[in-house]
């Protein structure tokens, strides 16, 4: 069992090192996020998921904008990583998390943003990643199953409100 997964992690480190010498995605402009983007958070997010990068489509001037860790009331969520075609006149500000002097934890989550900082509608996916199909190893060789991906909340506010989902789970006795 540990040969297997010392041979899944070669392979998976010989796949990230030639992955590193291909041609970069295409991204968009950037810009940074305006400080009242930011929202408190009571603890950071997991790593980031490994993700299969869809072909790029068709359209010209789609960019790809890597996916992301969202908060959603008392949990994290994932937003899969996707193929854009730029708003007009928008810059993409990536998701970001910061703390401040005594340690409070902020994230702001990824955004289009006009020439004044303010929001901008972000654009229909034209394509959007899935998870990878290679195993993720650990440093130690064990293999992590990747969940499937759960659906971001349309309900879940910043506020801090709970979604009817969350309640439901809650009631249920399910963790968040």
């Amino acid at each position: 069992m540990r040969r297997r997964a010392a041979v899944r992690a070669a392979v998976l480190v010989a796949t990230a090192t030639l992955a590193c010498g291909a041609p970069k995605l295409p991204a968009p402009p950037f810009t940074s996020q305006p400080t009242h983007a930011l929202v408190e958070i009571p603890f950071p997010p997991p790593p980031a998921r490994v993700e299969a990068v869809p072909p790029r489509p068709a359209k010209a001037g789609a960019v790809w904008i890597d996916g992301e860790w969202t908060w959603q009331t008392r949990r994290w969520a994932w937003k899969p990583g996707r193929w854009v075609e730029p708003p007009a006149n928008a810059r993409f500000a990536p998701w970001t998390t910061v703390r401040d002097r005594v340690g409070t934890l902020y994230v702001a989550a990824g955004a289009w943003r006009d020439a004044a900082g303010a929001s901008v509608a972000e654009p229909a996916p034209l394509a959007i990643a899935g998870p990878a199909p290679a195993a993720v190893v650990t440093p130690e060789g064990d293999v992590i199953r990747q969940g499937p991906l759960a659906p971001l909340d349309p309900d879940a506010t910043r506020s801090g409100e709970e979604s009817t989902r969350d309640r439901t789970k809650m009631d249920a006795g399910s963790e968040p």
